[in-house]
């Protein structure tokens, strides 16, 4: 679950500039502002759209893939309702080769194109999602001070005129579980409304990850069919057990 949940994390949580330098913030606009700034725009969001570009370099074998796609999050808005996002994205020059995430707050619907599967698992609870993921957490769960008390940031201003449209936050893991999921990150987001611009990220075992976002619409009307899983022919559906549990096949679960 953990791959998954980082997935779907660094589709909606922070945008890093990669190999962002720059010098110390200046006191009227430091790290304490800009975390405010993200916390209120975050609180605010009804919802948004993005196209998304993911870039990954394997260090051992020093290739690189890039798939792009889109992102779509709506964030519950009647009593006992969930929130619901969908991630779909290609590889470039190969649109066989996909990915495809609907979230429809009770499942979490996985796409593997690979073996014609599609593998539901059932949404965590969300305090013990923000106990146990790292980046997911970070943004449906924690406030700017928890934010601050659980992983060691830096606010930098770029000496670039990318300063002019973007903040940067560098992160470091504190905690053992967020050790095992990235070394170091580097977050920027939108000056224009705080909002995720991109995401770098090092992996424990040296591998570079980068996630961009651009065209955000923000509070757009998203027909809820676009939350809506579905089976393409000659696809099987698994249910993915909790541990220790049987696996269930074509399960009926929808929503």
């Amino acid at each position: 679950m953990r791959t998954i949940a980082s997935t779907l994390a660094a589709l909606f949580v922070v945008a890093g500039a990669a190999s962002a330098q720059g010098v110390p913030a200046q006191p009227q606009e430091n790290l304490d502002t800009v975390l405010r700034g993200w916390e209120k725009s975050m609180t605010d969001l009804k919802s948004f759209a993005a196209k998304v570009e993911r870039h990954t370099l394997d260090k051992a074998l020093q290739t690189r893939d890039t798939y792009k796609g889109y992102a779509m999050f709506m964030k519950a808005n009647v009593k006992d309702d969930s929130s619901r996002a969908r991630l779909q994205l290609s590889k470039v020059n190969n649109d066989k080769v996909f990915e495809k995430f609907i979230c429809t707050g009770t499942y979490l619907y996985e796409y593997a194109p690979a073996n014609q599967v599609v593998r539901v698992h059932n949404m965590p609870d969300n305090k013990k999602a923000g106990q146990q993921e790292s980046f997911l957490s970070f943004l449906f769960g924690m406030g700017a001070e928890q934010a601050k008390a659980r992983y060691d940031m830096k606010h930098v201003v770029a000496n670039d005129e990318t300063a002019k449209y973007y903040h940067y936050i560098q992160i470091f893991p504190k905690l053992p579980q967020d050790k095992g999921d990235f070394a170091e990150a580097q977050l920027s987001l939108y000056r224009a409304n705080n909002l995720p611009a991109r995401i770098w990220y090092r992996q424990a075992n040296g591998n570079e990850i980068t996630w961009n976002f651009t065209e955000l619409q923000i509070d757009v009307n998203i027909p809820l069919q676009w939350f809506s899983p579905d089976t393409p022919d000659g696809w099987r559906v698994e249910r993915v057990p909790a541990p220790g549990a049987a696996a269930a096949v074509n399960p009926k679960v929808r929503n």
